[in-house]
C-alpha cells in the first residue's frame, strides 16, 4: 500500500503491479489491459508450428550451451552480457511460452523478462538445467550468471553459504 499526499490529507492507494514485469499501474483497467496484451502474446498463432518435446529439449540444451559460451574465465570479462540467439518462432514459443513479455513486429523479435529472487530458478525450470548459469574450469574455478542485482546483500550471503557447503578438499 502506498500513500499519496494531497494538500491536507494522506490518501491510501493500492499498488497495482504486474507480477511478470513489475510494472506499476495507477488504475485496475491499465493493469487488466496490460495482462490481456501479455496473454495474447503468449498465445500460439495458427501460423506457428508446435514442436515435439524432443525438439524443445534440444533447443533448451542449445540455449544453455550458448549462455555458457558467453561466460569467460578472465576477470576482464566481468559485466553485463547479452545473449542473442537466432531461432524460429516455434522454438521460442516451445521454450518460453508463458514468459513472453513483448513483441516487436518491425524486427520480428520477442522479449522475455526475468527479474527478482526467483529469476534464476525460473530459468532453471524453463531450461530444465539447474546449472544453466555456471561454467566450470580447471583448478576448481567457475564463472556464473548473476540475475538478482536489486538485493546484493542476500545474494552474497546465499552465495557464501553455498560456497561453504561446497568446500574444496585441498
Amino acid at each position: 500500500m502506498t500513500d499519496f499526499k494531497t494538500k491536507n490529507k494522506t490518501l491510501p492507494c493500492k499498488t497495482l503491479e504486474c507480477k511478470l514485469c513489475n510494472k506499476i499501474y495507477k488504475r485496475p483497467s491499465g493493469l487488466k489491459k496490460h495482462k490481456k496484451i501479455i496473454k495474447d502474446l503468449n498465445t500460439i498463432k495458427p501460423s506457428i508450428y508446435i514442436l515435439p518435446k524432443k525438439a524443445i529439449e534440444e533447443t533448451c540444451q542449445m540455449l544453455v550451451y550458448y549462455i555458457k559460451e558467453k561466460l569467460k574465465q578472465n576477470s576482464r570479462h566481468v559485466g553485463n552480457v547479452s545473449v542473442t540467439i537466432s531461432g524460429t518462432e516455434s522454438q521460442f514459443f516451445g521454450v518460453f511460452k508463458g514468459y513472453i513479455y513483448n513483441y516487436f513486429p518491425k524486427s520480428g523479435t520477442y522479449k522475455c523478462i526475468f527479474k527478482g529472487a526467483d529469476a534464476y530458478s525460473t530459468l532453471a525450470h524453463i531450461l530444465k538445467d539447474e546449472n544453466w548459469g555456471v561454467k566450470y574450469f580447471l583448478q576448481h574455478q567457475k564463472t556464473f550468471v548473476l540475475l538478482n542485482l536489486n538485493n546484493q546483500d542476500s545474494l552474497q550471503e546465499s552465495y557464501l553459504n553455498k560456497e561453504n557447503q561446497e568446500s574444496d578438499p585441498l
